[in-house]
């Protein structure tokens, strides 16, 4: 057994001569060029077994790659077959031991070694070897060079040897970062190909937009007039003191309907994508209390059609003072309570209130007797054209667009709007508008 401590490259012998060493290096130069040019891993592991068994003139070379707590003898160049394609515990294989202690391990002779897992290697033509580390630093492979007689390997084979295992360990690095550099290019290509898809979408759903929101302004234009017209005439037949109790609910309900027509048109213009941040309202000192009021007188034919009533809430305050423009939080006002109208069942009632909540805001509440909105939907129920799915609800749903307006008037005001549940166990939605007051 050599004498040496395990892991310690031989001395030169004096055999090999400087031409020799010199072949040896130029060789290197060679094999290390044609490490950094592998476009993969596998050709660059056979590039470094065959230029390992060439460098040393061993009989067979194996190219070692660590996979967890095994070893993966990934390649081989040799004489005769040797254990390509299968994996070893590291605490049992030479390759282990080398990456294990990072250094090189030299076996003059296989069968005095004890690192040899002799019944392993018995069936090979192995009597000898040599095995270095790949990135000695942080192993991640070795390289093995083995000998079908006993021998010591030189150190200039050694040297070579470990040479060749740094050159594969940084091509190794190159494949890596070329694969990475690769995925990423495709990455940004997929990302190009996805913003241009987005790109044309987006344009095409805009010039959507843009034809809905002309279509929407000439249909509020051709609805306003007509609705005008029946306005002004139902007024005029309302005021007629001699009209029958008959005559007068259909006018009354006649009056109901122009003023959801025209209300609609408005929305329609207001809410159109064009419009959206152009609501500017005309700030005066009001009564929400008395403007509540006036909006349920308006409305109540239509919920005496449905044998419902509007009511204030039991202690509300008779005067509410807010900050606003009269005529949008009118409009504000009309929608919510006919939203609520249109959920709340015959012989139900609507519950509107006024009130204070400190020095700065003042709110306005609408509560129906509803089946009430859920929480996951509430979050769009003020977006443009959305229609609840929930089939209780859409049932009597409108248009989609009377609460997009009372979101925008509220906000236009620097309030805010929201819709909860009815609390106590009730059934049903309260709508909450929350606006400055005087």
């Amino acid at each position: 057994m050599n004498p040496r401590g395990p892991g310690d490259p031989a001395r030169s012998n004096g055999h090999g001569s400087s031409v020799r060493e010199n072949h040896g290096a130029e060789r290197l130069l060679c094999a290390v060029g044609e490490l950094w040019r592998a476009p993969d891993l596998p050709t660059l592991l056979n590039v470094a077994a065959r230029a390992a068994r060439e460098l040393t003139g061993a009989d067979g070379a194996s190219f070692v790659l660590r996979d967890g707590e095994l070893c993966h003898y990934a390649r081989e160049d040799a004489i005769s077959s040797l254990w390509q394609g299968r994996r070893f515990p590291m605490s049992s294989c030479v390759s282990g031991w080398v990456m294990r202690n990072r250094r090189p391990a030299i076996v003059d002779d296989i069968a005095l070694d004890p690192r040899i897992p002799l019944g392993v290697y018995r069936p090979t033509f192995v009597r000898s070897m040599a095995m270095v580390p790949i990135h000695a630093r942080a192993p991640l492979g070795a390289i093995g060079c083995y000998w079908g007689s006993t021998r010591v390997a030189t150190a200039h084979e050694v040297t070579l040897l470990q040479a060749l295992a740094d050159g594969a360990a940084l091509a190794m690095d190159n494949i890596a970062l070329r694969e990475r550099m690769e995925k990423a290019e495709a990455r940004i290509d997929e990302l190009d190909a996805l913003t241009r898809d987005l790109t044309e979408r987006h344009e095409a759903l805009a010039e959507s937009q843009r034809q809905g929101d002309a279509l929407n302004e000439l249909l509020a234009h051709d609805l306003r007039s007509p609705a005008a017209g029946i306005l002004l005439t139902a007024r005029a037949r309302l005021r007629d003191p001699a009209l029958e109790e008959r005559e007068r609910r259909r006018w009354s309900r006649v009056l109901c309907s122009a003023e959801l027509i025209q209300r609609t048109a408005m929305n329609l213009l207001d809410t159109s994508s064009r419009q959206l941040g152009a609501l500017v309202p005309r700030l005066d000192e009001l009564d929400l209390t008395a403007l509540l009021e006036e909006v349920a007188e308006i409305l109540d034919p239509f919920a005496a059609s449905r044998d419902q009533r509007i009511a204030l809430r039991p202690g509300a305050p008779r005067c509410c003072r807010a900050r606003g423009d009269a005529d949008l939080l009118r409009r504000v006002l009309q929608n919510l309570l006919d939203n609520a109208l249109r959920h709340t069942p015959a012989r139900g009632a609507v519950h509107v209130e006024a009130r204070p909540v400190d020095a700065r805001w003042v709110e306005v509440l609408v509560c129906d007797e509803g089946p009430g909105i859920p929480a996951h939907l509430r979050d769009h129920i003020f977006d443009r054209y959305v229609r609840l799915d929930d089939p209780n609800v859409a049932a009597r749903s409108g248009r989609g667009l009377g609460l997009t307006f009372c979101k925008l008037a509220v906000e236009a005001h620097g309030g805010t709007i929201e819709v909860r549940d009815n609390g106590d166990g009730r059934p049903g939605s309260c709508f909450c508008a929350r606006l400055p007051a005087c």
